[in-house]
C-alpha cells in the first residue's frame, strides 16, 4: 500500500538528482531569498508559495494566503508539513499509486536529461488533497527552482486550489521548460498508460466526443445499440467513473 512516508521517499531521492546538479545554497542570504518568495505571492496571489524543507533546512516559507487555498494557517503549515510524509498523507488514498507514478516517471525523465538543464525545468501535478475541512481538493502543485545568483537559488512550490467547476479527471505530471516562457516537454498520465483503449473503444470515444448519439455510433461502427451499451459500461468501469463528462476527461 502506498502511504504519504513512501512517497516522500520517492520525493528525496529526485530533489538527491537535482541537488548534484544545482549549485549549492549553504550560504544563501535569507534576506534575498524571502524578498524574491514575496515578490512571487504578489504576482500571483491566488497561488500559495511553500519552500522545500529538504532543499532549505535553515527556514520554511508559507505564503500568508495558503489558509485561503487549505484551510490551515501557516504557522500551522510550517509546524505539520514540513515533513514531506505529513503533507503527502493527506492526498487522496485513491491518488497516492498514481502520484508516484509520477514521480517514478519524473525520475526516469531526469535520468535522460542534461543535469545543467534541471533549474531551467518546471513541473506541475495535479492530485487531490484533504484541506482543513476534511474536504478532498483540486490542486495544482507547480515545482520549480529560481537561481537568484551563484549562492542564493530557490527551490520552491507554487500551489492553487483549482475552481469547483474545474472536473479532476485523474494525477497526472506536466514537465515544462521555463527558460524564457513555459513550453511544455512532455505529459504523464497513469491512469491513461494503466488503461489504454482498445481500436474499438477508442472508436466509440472518438465518436462520443463528436456528439454522436448511441444509435449513431451503433450504425457508424455497424455494431448493436447493446453493444454499444456495453462497451460504455465497460468503460465506465475500466475508468471508475460515474458519467460520460467523468469518462471522456479521464481519456483524453
Amino acid at each position: 500500500m502506498i502511504t504519504g512516508t513512501s512517497i516522500a521517499k520517492h520525493a528525496v531521492r529526485i530533489l538527491g538528482y537535482i541537488d548534484n546538479a544545482i549549485l549549492p545554497q549553504e550560504n544563501a542570504a535569507q534576506g534575498h531569498i524571502l524578498n524574491a518568495l514575496y515578490s512571487m505571492h504578489k504576482l500571483s496571489p491566488a497561488c500559495a508559495i511553500i519552500t522545500c524543507p529538504m532543499h532549505h533546512k535553515n527556514f520554511f516559507y508559507v505564503s500568508e494566503n495558503c489558509q485561503s487555498i487549505f484551510g490551515y494557517t501557516p504557522q500551522y503549515m510550517a509546524d505539520h508539513f514540513r515533513i514531506l510524509g505529513q503533507y503527502f498523507s493527506q492526498i487522496h488514498e485513491a491518488d497516492m499509486n498514481d502520484v508516484k507514478g509520477c514521480m517514478d516517471f519524473f525520475e526516469s525523465f531526469l535520468q535522460n536529461e542534461s543535469s545543467q538543464h534541471y533549474h531551467k525545468l518546471r513541473t506541475v501535478l495535479h492530485y487531490r488533497f484533504r484541506n482543513a475541512a476534511g474536504k478532498y481538493i483540486y490542486l495544482e502543485d507547480q515545482k520549480a527552482t529560481l537561481v537568484l545568483t551563484e549562492q542564493n537559488v530557490i527551490h520552491y512550490s507554487l500551489i492553487r486550489a483549482m475552481p469547483d467547476e474545474a472536473v479532476f479527471s485523474g494525477v497526472k505530471i506536466e514537465v515544462y521548460n521555463d527558460e524564457v516562457s513555459l513550453k511544455k516537454i512532455v505529459e504523464y498520465k497513469p491512469s491513461v498508460a494503466r488503461n489504454k483503449l482498445s481500436n474499438r473503444e477508442n472508436d466509440l470515444v472518438g465518436l462520443i466526443k463528436k456528439g454522436l448519439t448511441t444509435k449513431e455510433i451503433a450504425t457508424h461502427l455497424s455494431i448493436s445499440h447493446n453493444t454499444v451499451r456495453n462497451i460504455k459500461s465497460k468503460l465506465f468501469e475500466k475508468y471508475g467513473v460515474n458519467n460520460m463528462i467523468e469518462l471522456l476527461n479521464m481519456t483524453g
